[in-house]
């Protein structure tokens, strides 16, 4: 067996196909990283994590990797070998859109599933597609945590606002009345006063600009006014003007555009975890969706099965009844009585399992018109039968890749990273720089246009320029905040490689609980129709009254009674087996993509809002004006045009 499997541009045989993906998947997962978080350094203690972990679950599960096929009814490895592609792992397909196997229709509950099980309530048919639908439409619980990103985004909006210009403006007022201590400061003739009175009016407004750089920057306007009973005051009523441009910048502490930007990459790094939790969490409840669905159809399952052993019981009931007083005993009446007896409870309770799973799908979709016992909702989609492969190899890069948990917990690791980034630049002193240029003018009898216009008029320009030097001694905060936010990270990096453990461990379990789930399915259709063969011969016998009596009666009753729990096994194996399909999906991280389901923000006069929708099929995968804040979470600095949305009580107009 050989393949080839591209490698840096290169094509690569590898002649065992356990071992061909342990190199080149490196690479592969470096790039799914580097889609999770933009700038990762391949080599950064987020890309080695997830490596790392790969390399050793790639190793310890050696035996379950490649395809599988069927033979004989048990799951077994391909004969040809894996045809997987590092570049492009295999997708599980979306199980709504799987073909129902032909032996789907030879159980009876599958035919009567549609039937109305009790008198009340008005029957609604419903897939798995039409709840999922619901759920989107009208799930409080998803309108609930849909406002997070939104609260998220404020933040980021917050940090980005710091470097917004800003406008300035200050007055002031000084008035003082002192008796002269000198000739020199109010005159030395004889008129000259005895005391000193002067008065000083001035406003400065201007313009300041935070830098990326760290610095900042500002021009201002001075305007004032002045007067003076001193003889040497010249001119009186003095108007002055001075204009400014200063710049000040910090050279070690402070430094630097990463340092300056640092709040606003953490406030997007947490405004993107928030999405990813958002995304974890419709999959959840979707998932919830899908388990609650499968358990109705289990519980209508169990009616239904145990209706049939009622009837059956009650057969048996009749026939002995019938020959009363002639080949039977009481004490078979009463045998086959208590049965039918104990078969009857097992229908009510099979009936308020019923019920309740119809109030949770109620509930989980936030649907008014499904609560109450107000509908009989009666599930269309039949179960699948046929046998799925995936190879577990390509399940776990697809985790990587796409799950929220990976890509929240990578989110944290980078914003770990930055933060340590800004805490080493703070043990450095403070050293600003400062440099700045202005101009005065100057008017008599208050005429302030002079001034103003002697401020430009003058050929010359004053300057200035200085340094300013802070150094704490020990600086024993700076460096406990740096020790500390080495250890955070260095926690975040673990947290990384425990993550990356789990999801890996949930590929292989899900791929194995697939493989063992559709052999078990197989094992009780085998074990059922070996009790029905049972069962009629046993029937067949009693037909023709060959046998009779309370030990052939007590072998009957246990035969249907063996046949109903055989019959319980095979319907919730197989149930196991759906679940254990969209599990598969759920692992993967594809359960999302797959079906075109799409979070936007949406416009409102009021506030807006996510709403989570189902992309046209012509659009689904389309990365063109991606506007899916799950895949794309700058998109929701955009919010769409208007539209309709009655959910949980907000409405706009397109």
């Amino acid at each position: 067996m050989r393949y080839r499997i591209p490698v840096g541009g290169i094509a690569v045989g590898i002649c065992k196909f356990r071992i061909w993906l342990v190199f080149p998947a490196f690479s592969l997962v470096s790039g799914c990283m580097g889609n999770i978080v933009q700038d990762i350094d391949p080599k950064s203690a987020i890309a080695q994590g997830v490596q790392s972990e790969y390399r050793r679950f790639i190793t310890s599960a050696e035996g379950e990797l490649g395809s599988r096929q069927i033979k004989d009814g048990k799951v077994v490895p391909t004969a040809a070998g894996s045809q997987s592609s590092a570049d492009n792992p295999k997708s599980p397909p979306r199980v709504e859109s799987l073909l129902v196997g032909r032996k789907a229709s030879a159980f009876y509950w599958d035919k009567q599933m549609g039937s109305h099980l009790t008198k009340e309530g008005t029957p609604v048919q419903m897939s798995i597609d039409d709840l999922l639908s619901r759920m989107l439409a009208k799930s409080n619980q998803l309108a609930a945590s849909s406002d997070t990103p939104l609260v998220r985004n404020t933040g980021v909006t917050q940090q980005e606002s710091k470097f917004d210009p800003y406008f300035f403006a200050k007055g002031s007022a000084d008035t003082e009345d002192n008796p002269r201590t000198s000739l020199l400061e109010t005159g030395a003739s004889s008129t000259a006063p005895t005391t000193l009175d002067e008065n000083h009016y001035g406003a400065d407004f201007g313009i300041g600009m935070p830098l990326v750089t760290g610095g900042k920057l500002t021009v201002s306007q001075h305007v004032g006014h002045s007067y003076s009973n001193s003889e040497f005051f010249i001119p009186s009523n003095q108007a002055d003007s001075r204009w400014q441009l200063e710049l000040r910048q910090p050279l070690l502490d402070g430094a630097g555009v990463t340092v300056a930007t640092a709040p606003i990459q953490l406030a997007r790094l947490d405004r993107s975890r928030s999405i990813a939790d958002f995304q974890r969490q419709i999959t959840d409840q979707f998932m919830d969706v899908i388990r609650t669905y499968w358990t109705l159809y289990a519980e209508r399952a169990h009616v239904l099965q145990r209706r049939r052993l009622v009837g059956d019981l009650r057969s048996i009931s009749d026939r002995i009844a019938k020959r009363s007083g002639l080949d039977t005993l009481p004490s078979e009446a009463a045998q086959a009585a208590s049965a039918t007896r104990t078969a009857e409870a097992s229908v009510i309770r099979a009936q308020s399992a019923v019920q309740n799973s119809e109030a949770r799908l109620a509930a989980l979709a936030s649907d008014l018109s499904l609560f109450g016992g107000r509908v009989e909702i009666i599930p269309t989609q039949l179960p699948i039968r046929r046998f799925v492969d995936v190879p577990l190899e390509d399940v776990a890069l697809l985790a990587l890749q796409n799950r929220p948990e990976i890509r929240s917990v990578a989110l944290q690791v980078r914003g770990a990273e930055l933060q340590t980034v800004v805490a080493k630049n703070k043990l450095l002193p403070d050293l600003d720089v400062y440099a700045g240029v202005s101009n005065s003018g100057l008017g008599g009898n208050d005429a302030f246009s002079d001034a103003l216009s002697d401020q430009f008029d003058r050929g010359h320009v004053d300057a200035s320029v200085g340094v300013e030097l802070r150094i704490p001694f020990g600086n024993r905060n700076d460096k406990a905040v740096y020790q500390r936010s080495r250890i955070e990270l260095r926690q975040a990096t673990s947290q990384l490689k425990n993550v990356s453990d789990t999801v890996l461990l949930e590929a292989q379990v899900s791929v194995r609980e697939l493989r063992t789930a559709y052999e078990e399915m197989r094992a009780r259709q085998t074990e059922l129709a070996s009790l029905n063969n049972e069962v009629s011969a046993l029937q067949a016998r009693a037909d023709e009254g060959l046998e009779s009596g309370s030990a052939f009666l007590a072998t009957i009753i246990t035969g249907l009674e063996n046949r109903e729990k055989a019959e319980e096994a095979l319907m919730e194996a197989t149930v196991t087996y759906n679940l254990a399909l969209y599990t598969l999906e759920h692992v993967a991280g594809t359960m999302l993509s797959i079906r075109g389901i799409e979070a936007k923000r949406i416009a409102s006069d009021d506030l807006d809002y996510i709403k989570v929708v189902r992309a046209p099929k012509s659009q689904a995968g389309s990365t063109q004006a991606n506007t899916d804040i799950l895949t794309n979470p700058k998109a929701i600095e955009r919010p769409a045009a208007k539209e309709s949305d009655n959910r949980n009580g907000r409405t706009s107009a397109k």
